[in-house]
């Protein structure tokens, strides 16, 4: 009897250790794959920084393509806090500064697109996940940024600002939105 559990011992230890292994260290095949989901990514362009921003609020500007029709205005824009975890609040503004500086990309159209869990505008009834902005690259330090205006505005999730060249990725920076309410 002894005998026979040993030898099954024997037959099972490679199989002991793939699974301790396993357990430990994970799937690395899927690890390789799928990367990391909160990675910065930068090609050709330059992220100074990323977060949460202090700025001067100059008010609003019309914006007809956004869910709620206008957009905010802001100049002295300085970053409080580098993070890409967002406690959504009144007032709070986040987003990524850069610079375009692969001289092939300057003069070209690019995309700013963010994404976004859907919202809804109770005012107006329009909804959305994802807003575009076009600009020609010129070489200066640029801002995307998004304030919340309203409650609806907090969606909570994974947001992503990502910069596109035509389909290709250049730049991307995702936030995770925490909506805390008391």
């Amino acid at each position: 009897m002894r005998k026979c559990c040993v030898s099954w011992f024997r037959s099972i230890r490679p199989a002991i250790a793939a699974l301790a292994l396993f357990a430990v260290v994970g799937p690395p095949a899927v690890q390789a794959q799928d990367g990391n989901p909160w990675q910065v990514r930068q090609s050709g362009v330059r992220i100074f920084d990323y977060g949460i921003y202090a700025y001067s609020d100059l008010g609003f500007v019309e914006a007809p393509e956004d869910i709620s029709g206008r957009r905010f205005a802001a100049a002295d824009v300085r970053l409080l806090r580098r993070t890409q975890t967002i406690l959504a609040q009144s007032g709070l503004a986040f987003g990524m500064r850069f610079r375009v500086r692969d001289p092939g990309l300057i003069g070209k159209t690019l995309t700013l697109v963010m994404r976004f869990p859907r919202m809804t505008d109770p005012r107006t009834g329009r909804s959305g996940d994802v807003l575009f902005d076009r600009f020609v690259a010129i070489g200066i330090v640029r801002r995307q940024l998004f304030r919340f205006d309203h409650l609806w505005e907090m969606a909570e999730g994974r947001w992503t600002m990502t910069l596109l060249d035509g389909r290709r990725v250049v730049a991307e920076v995702p936030f995770k939105v925490v909506v805390a309410f008391n």
